[in-house]
This record gives C-alpha cells, structure tokens and sequence, in this order.
C-alpha cells in the first residue's frame, strides 16, 4: 500500500527518488541507488515475455518496496521557498510504478 501523499517537504533523504530530468534529479543519492537496484533487476526484466504484465509489474512493485523500506520516498519537485530552495512533494502510486 502506499504512503499517504505529503506536499511541502524540502529535507530529502539519501534514499529519496526525485522524479524529473536533468542533473538534479540524476546526481541525487537516492537517485543513483535506485538506478542501481533498477540495474540489478534489469536482465530479469528484459527475460520476461513482453505481454506478461503481471511479472513486469510485480519487479517494479518489488524495486518500489526496497527503496520504502530504506525510508525513501519518490518526490516531485513543486517549487521553492524564497526563491531558492526547493519544494517537493510525493508522487501518485501511478506515477511511482512508471518511474520503477
């Protein structure tokens, strides 16, 4: 089940996801350790029968679960406080299932 949405964080967590392109999102330490369990699982994925969505889905749900149990939350960013420093929010269960 997922976590109930949170809007106005501006602490990340090393374990965090930030959803988006660009450097930000990319350098991120959560960022980097979520690529590499994607890696991990890649050649497993990519066995599977193209039309078997049920076993594609249940990889992505399992990559989700490993980074909620590190704490780690998938953020999008909303804006900035003062002008400076960034606002983000959780992200749609969806949205997290696209990114994985």
């Amino acid at each position: 089940m997922a976590p109930p949405r949170q809007s106005s964080i501006t602490q990340l967590g090393k374990d965090d996801v930030l959803i988006g392109r660009g450097t930000g999102p990319n350098l991120h330490e959560g960022n980097i350790r979520f690529r590499e369990l994607v890696s991990a699982r890649k050649t497993e994925y990519l066995a599977i029968n193209p039309r078997d969505h049920k076993n594609k889905n249940r990889i992505a749900r399992e990559i989700v679960a490993v980074v909620r149990s590190r704490e780690g939350r998938f953020l999008k960013r909303i804006g900035t406080v003062a002008g400076t420093e960034p606002i983000y929010e959780t992200v749609d269960e969806e949205t997290v299932l696209e990114k994985a």
